[in-house]
């Protein structure tokens, strides 16, 4: 396991350990960050929150294991399309995660655990806009 993912672990789990805050602050810094997104969540908040923590659950689970990680994350990105997620908004949802981790998490959260957090989802992130807008 790299370092990167030792600090995503240990920082995941001090935040889904209050999983419905971690979702209330995520969404209100993502509408913040880009309004555009806003729409895209209609029904209920608090489902689309849990399904959120979820989801980063089990890529925090599985982000040393590409095999098992990348095929869902391209799966779940080819879905989000029919939502009416854009390419250009998965870098705001990334700034929202990580700014939500920071509020949490505070001064635990260090720079190098936000680095860390940054990398790995602008990788994945890229993966999945490949996957969902081929060229």
């Amino acid at each position: 396991m790299s370092n990167e993912s030792e600090r995503i672990r240990k920082t995941w789990a001090q935040v889904s350990a209050l999983p419905d805050d971690f979702a209330r602050i995520f969404y209100a810094n993502l509408f913040r960050i880009d309004p555009s997104t806003k729409p895209l969540f209609v029904g209920d908040l608090e489902l689309q929150g849990r399904k959120l923590v979820q989801t980063l659950g089990f890529i925090v689970d599985n982000i040393d294991s590409a095999e098992t990680l990348m095929p869902a994350a391209q799966d779940l990105a080819i879905r989000h399309v029919a939502y009416g997620v854009t390419a250009a908004q998965y870098p705001s949802v990334g700034t929202a995660i990580v700014n939500s981790m920071q509020q949490i998490l505070g001064e635990q959260f260090s720079i190098k655990d936000r680095d860390a957090w940054v990398e790995t989802y602008d990788g994945l992130a890229d993966a999945m806009i490949a996957a969902a807008y081929p060229a």
